[in-house]
């Protein structure tokens, strides 16, 4: 799966380069943000700062997932250490004591 993952970042990277090599720095645009605007702008420096941004909020996404996901297997191991500790006390238990439980339930049954 990481050489997968590995092998898209690769491409991706190449995509983004391959753009700014043919829209070379010689074609501006005019950026209009919600908070101000701004005019002649390189399209490479536009694409450049897009994929950072765009980086850094995946990486946030990812981290609130990764973290989100770290606390349910914490919880789960312990639930798992809880349901061991009960299986070694009743492997322990004297087979009288459970012979004396399932009469008890038998007699409750019936």
């Amino acid at each position: 799966m990481w050489i997968f993952r590995s092998f898209l970042i690769l491409i991706i990277i190449a995509v983004i380069v391959g753009f700014a090599y043919y829209n070379g720095p010689d074609q501006r645009v005019d950026v209009n943000l919600i908070l101000t605007q701004r005019y002649s702008v390189p399209v490479t420096t536009v694409v450049f700062w897009s994929f950072i941004l765009g980086a850094l909020v995946s990486w946030l996404l990812f981290i609130s997932v990764y973290l989100k996901l770290w606390n349910q297997v914490r919880d789960a191991n312990r639930s798992v250490k809880g349901l061991m500790t009960e299986v070694t006390a009743l492997r322990n238990r004297p087979i009288e004591e459970t012979k004396d439980l399932l009469e008890k339930k038998d007699h409750l049954q019936e």
